[in-house]
């Protein structure tokens, strides 16, 4: 009997079967069929099929952790979602003009005598600066002045690249110089299709602005920054 299922597993394991699969189906143990198919060499298309069929069984063996994980970020994603509205409540004006200071802090202007400006590749991040010169400054639009950067590799998407700037922030067609290109990577064709290139804006005798700014940005950081309250204590 013992030979019959010898005989019988390594006929299997010559077919590509794998010796989880033979163990089952002639009702032994899996070292036993390791042990007397250790001598068998599959072909290098059988090793392939036994490679595939593992890696399909691992895919079904996660998949029922793969959901579970997949709604529990769905549940967490809706969870901080109305957390985080609710943290906000209603801006007020002071909240846009820390929000706006925050934001030069992080990405505007700061070194030298240069005026006013930023520069970014997120459209609401500059229609925010612009909100935030509006309102807190009393800078219009009218006073903002703007120059892409571009990959040189895009350079015949300029045109697409400015309209969509325009669109996204407001900022006229008129008001756009005329853009700097420079020699980068990317090309896959999901980039094409997204790449917008950097935005710089600047505030048209914005040097007195700049200085405001970078005062109350100065001031803001004595207040909470923690070498300033070692300072204090």
């Amino acid at each position: 009997m013992k030979a019959v299922k010898k005989m019988r597993a390594e006929s299997l394991r010559h077919q590509g079967m794998s010796i989880k699969e033979i163990a089952r189906k002639i009702d032994v143990s899996q070292s036993t069929v390791s042990r007397w198919c250790s001598d068998i060499t599959l072909s290098e298309e059988q090793q392939s099929k036994l490679d595939e069929n593992r890696r399909k069984a691992g895919m079904k063996a996660l998949a029922p952790w793969i959901r579970k994980n997949r709604e529990l970020k769905r549940s967490d994603i809706k969870i901080q979602n109305r957390l985080g509205r609710r943290d906000v409540g209603r801006a007020t004006q002071r909240d846009l003009f820390m929000l706006g200071l925050g934001l030069y802090w992080g990405e505007g202007y700061k070194r030298g005598s240069q005026e006013w400006g930023l520069t970014n590749s997120d459209p609401d991040i500059i229609a925010t600066a612009i909100e935030w010169l509006d309102k807190c400054y009393d800078v219009p639009i009218q006073n903002i002045i703007a120059r892409l950067t571009i990959n040189l590799r895009y350079k015949s998407e300029t045109e697409r690249i400015t309209a969509r700037w325009v669109r996204e922030t407001g900022i006229p067609y008129s008001q756009f110089g005329k853009p700097t290109f420079i020699r980068g990577y990317g090309s896959s064709k999901l980039e094409a299709r997204t790449y917008r290139g950097t935005l710089r804006i600047k505030a048209r005798r914005g040097t007195s602005l700049r200085r405001r700014i970078l005062a109350s940005i100065a001031a803001v950081g004595t207040q909470i920054t923690p070498n300033s309250r070692k300072t204090a204590s």
